[in-house]
């Protein structure tokens, strides 16, 4: 009684006679029940760069993290009760949250609301002593959307056993029926073939990766240097494998660092319409090589259909 007291001294100290919920939410560093609606909805959505801009956003505007957190963990624990039985939060939930409830309930399994749960909690016992209260927070956001990306043993085993069945429906990882990702609602059982397929149409390294090429010029022209050192050998499988010449080492262990790896992964994925994983090698160019002999020894690579070997 005495701290709502002491409350209610600050709000009248702060905002006179009249007092308003976005005066309450601002004197005490509070964050609104939509706004936390918003994040936690970012985040099961898997919008990673949303959800931290939000983030960013409410601690520019001097919101407090450590009660930002505890109603992060209060909505996903209403949100996990919901699941479980709706009609038990009928009195305690307001109409936008129950509408909110719905929403987004489906949108992922139980065992990861309760994987969430935990770790929002682990997040806020790092931030309680941490001077810098938001890094924890952003880690523990990237965290949670990695996690509802993740594949669990029994989603594999579920995928396993809808294609041995026959079945053309198989779930996405960490989340419900249509969302994030595609489901694997394309995957055919075995002994049936689309022609359309992207998987049954030949391969064309060198134009695929002029394409790449000239995306990355547009898109991060800083590696664009790099990635003309680079020359596609072949693809072997989900491998597409890229050679550089042997002085050329250092950019091909920088064009190996996740980030770029990744961003290379995603463009090769774009353009060509197939999952790839990159394979660098130092490997000199044969083309080039070819292109530096005499006219008449590339006359006769040519014919013979060879190449120069140094």
């Amino acid at each position: 009684m005495r701290d709502a007291e002491s409350m209610l001294d600050q709000l009248v100290a702060f905002c006179g006679e009249k007092i308003t919920e976005p005066d309450v939410l601002n004197v005490f560093g509070f964050t609104s029940q939509q706004m936390v609606i918003d994040f936690v909805g970012r985040i099961l959505r898997g919008e990673t760069a949303d959800a931290l801009a939000l983030l960013h956003d409410q601690c520019e505007a001097g919101k407090d993290m450590m009660k930002l957190m505890s109603d992060t963990i209060a909505y996903l624990r209403d949100l996990l009760v919901f699941k479980v039985k709706p009609d038990a939060l009928s009195d305690e939930a307001s109409a936008e949250m129950r509408a909110a409830f719905n929403e987004q309930a489906p949108l992922l399994e139980m065992d990861r609301l309760l994987e969430l749960i935990d770790q929002f909690a682990a997040a806020e016992g790092r931030m309680k002593w941490a001077p810098n209260k938001k890094l924890h927070f952003e880690v523990a956001v990237i965290r949670a959307i990695q996690t509802l990306d993740q594949t669990t043993l029994d989603e594999v085993i579920e995928n396993l056993n809808a294609l041995r069945d026959g079945k053309t429906e198989a779930a996405v990882a960490g989340r419900g029926p249509g969302v994030g990702k595609p489901a694997a609602a394309n995957v055919k059982p075995a002994g049936t073939s689309n022609a359309g397929d992207k998987a049954n149409e030949p391969i064309n390294v060198n134009e695929i990766w002029g394409k790449v090429v000239t995306e990355i010029g547009t898109r991060r022209p800083f590696i664009k240097n790099w990635i003309e050192e680079a020359h596609p050998l072949g693809a072997n499988g989900r491998n597409f494998e890229l050679g550089f010449p042997p002085d050329q080492r250092m950019v091909m262990e920088h064009l190996s660092s996740r980030p770029n790896r990744e961003f290379l992964e995603a463009l090769l994925r774009e353009i060509s319409g197939r999952d790839w994983a990159l394979k660098l090698s130092v490997r000199e160019n044969p083309i080039s090589k070819a292109k530096k002999a005499p006219a008449i020894v590339h006359e006769a690579v040519e014919m013979f259909k060879g190449e120069i070997k140094g």
